[in-house]
């Protein structure tokens, strides 16, 4: 195993690290000609990254949307101890735990679709593939066999080749065009500071409407990313919108998946987006948050009646979908512990103080006339930069990034796209500081 560091006195601990990465490591949604220099991070607390040279930095993405409750919390490093020194790993077919069965008892209950089963695999796209995979099954078990999906256009759900197809409208997915399933989209209202589309959703729901009447029993399911669309841009939608739509869905018995990898566990201020609308999904994705943002785990929460479509006395009614890592006690364990944190006194009071420290920053910016659609929603604040190039791949808010981490602050914009997502344990000053540094940056332009 090569040693921590070379021994090279010429190299300081960051070249070494930086050189070592360069020769050995393809890193995620990276253009590495030409890529700037990546932050190499040696350990990190509440809200605050340390690099190799003692620098710190603020995370404002919560390290891409997964961390809740800060760096190294203790009650989840403890939990994670305890359980590898009792039990590390078993296999999930034909045994189970209790740490597994704690989780699903307790993601159920807090879900709040009523009697159901919890499906636990690796990741969000695991998660997604795994809801996708029952929805078909589904209509297969049934004798009615139904192939299409429909998905919100912009949509993102993953990396692997079902949630890749689902999000085939995003843009993220070119390069696989040939191997992807066909995905029927519909438009979004989006929603921002002093812009209600209400006319605009009016419309889509009835063009919605007369599609449904006429193919709608071809639709084996409906996904959403409820309230936030996050990798095309924060894009957020009304409840008015989402719940008609879904209700829509229901109507011509379209089963509705709610992807909430991201907006759950409190991300947009209660436990799950499916609660703020008036309409209960029958199948929730999550992921990210799910054990803190220290572990990876998926969840595919289902309502009782898609998994008693899969028993029979055949294999063949059988859902044939696993993982090595399913249910990994070590990291049900954390996912466990995050969910107690949740639950302590003065938890819902920190996510609206969060809340009023960006809704505060966001209204400060929008005084510049280079700031257009402004929008919060419990602890994500988004805004994007007027006239710039909105893909992701575009890079107009990459000097911002640069400008940003040069002065110790942590964010990465989608296009011309910028937002904030600190993870709950962030202070006043903190995000405060991270408004600053912007305000710096656009004062320099």
């Amino acid at each position: 195993m090569p040693p921590p560091f070379p021994t090279d006195p010429g190299l300081s601990k960051s070249q070494a690290l930086l050189s070592r990465d360069r020769e050995s490591v393809w890193h995620p949604y990276t253009q590495h000609q030409g890529a700037d220099l990546f932050l190499p991070v040696a350990s990190a607390k509440g809200a605050v990254l340390t690099d190799t040279a003692d620098n710190t930095y603020l995370d404002m993405i919560s390290s891409w949307w997964v961390n809740l409750h800060g760096h190294g919390c203790d009650a989840i490093a403890e939990a994670i101890g305890a359980q590898a020194r009792r039990l590390d790993h078993v296999h999930f077919a034909g045994v189970t735990h209790e740490p597994a069965v704690r989780l699903a008892e307790s993601l159920l209950e807090r879900a709040e679709l009523g009697a159901g089963k919890v499906f636990l695999s690796d990741n969000g796209s695991t998660a997604v593939e795994v809801a996708l995979k029952i929805a078909l099954q589904f209509w297969q078990n049934k004798g009615c066999p139904r192939s299409r999906i429909l998905a919100l256009e912009g949509g993102y759900h993953g990396d692997t080749v079902g949630a890749m197809s689902l999000g085939r409208s995003s843009g993220f997915f070119n390069a696989f065009e040939s191997l992807l399933f066909s995905v029927e989209t519909v438009a979004v209202p989006h929603t921002w500071l002093g812009h209600d589309p209400v006319s605009e959703e009016d419309r889509v729901l009835d063009g919605v409407r007369r599609m449904l009447a006429e193919r709608g029993r071809e639709f084996a399911a409906l996904i959403v990313e409820p309230l936030v669309q996050g990798a095309c841009g924060m894009r957020f939608h009304s409840e008015r919108f989402l719940s008609a739509l879904c209700a829509l869905a229901h109507a011509f018995e379209i089963p509705v998946i709610f992807d909430e990898v991201m907006t759950g566990f409190y991300r947009l201020g209660t436990h799950f987006a499916c609660l703020q609308t008036a309409f209960k999904p029958d199948m929730l994705c999550l992921s990210k948050g799910i054990t803190g943002g220290v572990l990876p785990l998926g969840a595919t929460v289902v309502r009782e009646r898609f998994f008693e479509a899969f028993l029979g006395g055949s294999f063949a009614t059988a859902l044939a979908h696993g993982h090595s890592y399913t249910a990994n006690p070590i990291t049900c364990a954390a996912a466990l512990a995050s969910l107690e944190l949740i639950g302590v006194p003065g938890f819902q009071e920190r996510l609206a103080a969060v809340s009023s420290w960006l809704s505060a920053g966001v209204e400060r910016l929008g005084a510049d006339r280079r700031i257009v659609k402004g929008r919060v929603r419990g602890t994500i604040a988004a805004f994007e930069l007027g006239g710039e190039d909105a893909r992701y791949g575009a890079g107009s808010g990459r000097p911002l990034a640069r400008f940003a981490q040069e002065r110790g602050v942590i964010i990465r914009p989608l296009g011309n796209v910028v937002y904030l997502m600190p993870p709950y344990c962030v202070e006043e000053r903190q995000v405060a500081r991270a408004f600053e540094v912007i305000s710096e940056w656009l004062a320099r332009e």
